[in-house]
């Protein structure tokens, strides 16, 4: 008869609905991609060996040391992304997020007097907490810049000032893990029916960092931030045997919505003249630990090949002049930075692209210091140009009976992104 055959089509349609609804909207932090705060997004990154405000939480939690009286900071981000495939627009969704950051020294006495400072920092997307979305195993993807800017971060860290030339630095870069479940059954009419459970986690990511005075116009720093992943993780399992004589496998629904690599930069920031920096910054980011950004559904399914990412450095280079406009401090920001695409070509099964990006940068900082209520305005953009690049597929890596998603593929495209912030002393 047909009933059983409908019914276990129903129940594996329950299961799919199931699992669909509980997907996690989550994408990934936008902080390795602009950076954090309007100062270092203006200066292409740079600020390891100079950050001595909120944006030190992320940077070099050394810097925080520095902090000389409390101050609240807050602002918008946004980011158009015009990538493409072939010439045509992936229409990838654009950012818009809300930063707050905050900083003050703390209070102490004795030796530990005017040497150790807190800082506090937020992004949150406007759109969503977490989003999560990956195509299927082999489909085209740019993996590493869809999916980078819907995430939710909380950092929090501590400097302290060891020496007159020596501070260190430690703290966390928090994200968002969902673990859960999906059981599917029927009730005592024989109905399909489910129960669901989910638990928003929190992963955290050390941020550990030193900064040393060499000479009185030259800083050198260093940072270490371990791997920043948010993941999602549920389990769909089932009970229908009353109603469907057929036994349905367990479901996972898994992957790495959010990925960013253990990193390692060092920095130096030569102050040339008054008012006159220069900043110098090599990044090394361990891209090869990068994991398969979505999990097989079913023990049964065949295994993924793997992504092949490999390790990169990214160099860059800033300057800043600063000078006195009546009332007024004025900062002139700008800095590039080449930012080399760990991926290897898509040849292979897997399609997950992305291109070697030249970024450049620029901003403007406003501050009134001596006034009543002392003012910080600061605004950056930033232009992210993807060198073109082509994917040729590699027949002989298919099997047979496999579809070929492509044969060439061409990658280019651009992204804008820019924000304001304003400051406010306590």
């Amino acid at each position: 008869m047909s009933l059983p055959g409908g019914r276990a089509a129903a129940a594996a349609m329950v299961i799919l609905c199931a699992a669909a609804a509980v997907a996690p909207p989550a994408e990934a932090s936008p902080l390795e991609l602009f950076g954090f705060g309007a100062r270092s997004s203006a200066l292409a990154g740079t600020g390891v060996a100079s950050a001595d405000s909120y944006e030190a939480v992320y940077l070099n939690p050394a810097g925080l040391a520095h902090v000389k009286r409390k101050r609240a900071t807050g602002g918008m981000v946004g980011g158009d992304f015009g990538l493409n495939m072939d010439g045509a627009d992936t229409g990838t969704e654009p950012m818009l997020g809300i930063i707050y950051g905050s900083a003050l020294p703390l209070p102490l006495g004795g030796a530990a007097r005017d040497r150790v400072g807190l800082g506090f920092g937020l992004h949150v997307p406007t759109a969503t907490i977490n989003r999560a979305r990956h195509p299927f195993p082999g489909e085209p993807t740019y993996v590493l810049l869809e999916s980078r800017a819907h995430v939710i971060s909380i950092q929090f860290a501590v400097g302290v000032k060891v020496t007159p030339r020596l501070d260190v630095g430690a703290g966390v870069i928090a994200l968002a893990v969902l673990r859960g479940g999906i059981h599917v059954s029927t009730d005592a009419a024989g109905r399909f029916a489910t129960t669901s459970e989910q638990q928003l986690l929190t992963r955290f990511a050390p941020v550990v960092g030193a900064r040393y005075r060499l000479r009185d116009d030259l800083d050198v720093g260093g940072v270490l931030r371990w791997v920043s992943r948010s993941d999602y993780d549920i389990q769909v399992t089932s009970d229908i045997a009353k109603v469907v004589p057929i036994e349905l496998p367990t479901m996972r629904i898994a992957g790495a919505a959010q990925y960013d690599p253990l990193t390692v930069a060092v920095e130096a920031a030569w102050r040339a003249r008054p008012g006159l920096a220069l900043s110098g910054q090599l990044q090394w980011q361990r891209w090869s630990a990068f994991p398969l950004p979505t999990q097989n559904p079913t023990t049964g399914s065949p295994p993924q090949d793997l992504p092949g990412f490999h390790d990169t450095i990214v160099p860059r280079v800033a300057l800043e002049h600063v000078h006195a406009a009546g009332g007024a401090v004025v900062s002139a920001r700008g800095g590039l930075a080449f930012a080399m695409s760990p991926a290897p070509e898509a040849s292979g099964t897997q399609s997950l692209l992305d291109n070697h990006r030249v970024i450049g940068s620029a901003g403007l900082g406003v501050a009134w210091p001596g006034a009543s209520v002392p003012l910080h305005l600061d605004a950056w953009v930033q232009l992210h140009h993807l060198l073109p690049r082509r994917h040729t597929k590699d027949a002989d890596a298919f099997d047979p009976d496999q579809t070929i998603p492509f044969d060439v593929l061409d990658t280019g495209g651009r992204i804008v992104a820019g924000g304001l912030t304003v400051g406010v002393d306590l």
